[in-house]
């Protein structure tokens, strides 16, 4: 169950890594330096650096989805922040805009900058179920929160990158390819943040569960209505953004499958910790001498042992099917990116009048 998971921009075929090595050399040997003779000239050299960083991101997702190669996955990263790094220095050093008007440079370097302050904290790895579901209640919902905010915070970035790209276009009567509506990356995002705080919250109640801690699996329980009615209420939201509903029909169908451990799962663990506490009540009270005493205790071991079995075939055929729907997910959220990103050819079309 505990299989690694990034919050992925893009999920792409083993062929992306083809153009991603191209993409790095074009990437890192563009100059600015040039004079530039119409602005259409410069904004196509933004189209190359802006898919370089597009085609690193896959790369990076692609080392992260995968539990067994999280190791290249911080090699992957630190090799992708260098290179943002060394396009930054570029353009600050050389790139003197476009008669001297710098505001498209200013913008992507702030985007770039955004993306290597969130590759070196790791505000976009969501993948410490462990960790966050350790913690106390407050602190999970404090931590919860604080990530939705970083990651509407990255993609506000991205949007005020492809509002200035427009305004820097219509400045010089070029019209230029941007997507100011809900993005593919931001739709992928809303999911994989709702799909993250069920599971926080589903490692926390699994846990409680094992540590029999009745009144913690209640508070848990409280929570988690909480966190369902919102992966309900954003997924309805964001439902007809795209006419591709495979991933809207995946977190649903997740979401539906961890909340109804209320009903199917929760009931039956309380059931069987009262029998297992009133086994210990008459324990204590068992005397070998009284036979009535002796009938209580074995009708009482019976009830246990029933409740028992019942409760721990239950949470094995749901943990089972849970690790399936689980790995299902992460199918699904790779072929809708797959088949609905938007990005796939933009420098070679980066502009309407190409």
């Amino acid at each position: 169950m505990k299989t690694k998971f990034e919050l992925n921009f893009l999920i792409k075929n083993q062929s992306s890594k083809k153009w991603l090595f191209v993409l790095l050399f074009v990437g890192t040997n563009l100059s600015f330096s040039q004079d530039y003779r119409n602005a259409k000239a410069y904004i196509v050299d933004f189209g190359k650096n802006e898919m370089f960083i597009k085609k690193s991101l896959i790369d990076y997702s692609i080392t992260i989805v995968e539990s067994h190669l999280e190791p290249r996955s911080v090699i992957t990263a630190n090799r992708i922040i260098s290179k943002l790094e060394n396009i930054n220095s570029v353009l600050k050093s050389n790139d003197k805009g476009f008669q001297n008007d710098t505001t498209l440079r200013d913008s992507f370097i702030n985007m770039n900058e955004k993306s290597i302050q969130y590759l070196n904290d790791g505000s976009l790895i969501l993948n410490d179920y462990q960790e966050q579901s350790g913690l106390s209640f407050s602190e999970i919902i404090n931590n919860l929160n604080h990530r939705q905010l970083e990651v509407q915070k990255y993609f506000d970035e991205l949007k005020k990158y492809e509002v200035i790209k427009k305004d820097f276009g219509l400045k010089y009567n070029i019209g230029i390819r941007n997507y100011n509506d809900m993005n593919v990356f931001e739709y992928n995002s809303i999911q994989n943040v709702l799909f993250y705080k069920i599971n926080i919250i589903d490692d926390k109640l699994i846990s409680l569960i094992n540590e029999k801690d009745k009144n913690g699996v209640k508070t848990c329980i409280d929570l988690l209505d909480g966190i369902y009615n919102d992966l309900l209420t954003k997924t309805a939201i964001h439902k007809n953004d795209f006419s591709d509903e495979s991933l809207y029909d995946a977190t649903i169908e997740y979401g539906n499958f961890i909340y109804s451990q209320k009903y199917n799962l929760v009931p039956i663990f309380n059931d069987y910790l009262e029998e297992f506490e009133s086994l210990q009540k008459i324990k204590k009270e068992f005397k070998s001498e009284n036979p009535e005493t002796i009938m209580a205790y074995n009708i009482s071991v019976r009830n246990y042992n029933t409740k028992k079995n019942l409760f721990f075939n239950t949470l094995y055929e749901i943990q089972s099917r849970k690790k399936i729907m689980y790995n299902n997910w992460f199918l699904s959220n790779g072929s809708f990116l797959k088949n609905n990103v938007e990005f796939e050819n933009i420098h070679d079309k980066y502009t309407n009048n190409d």
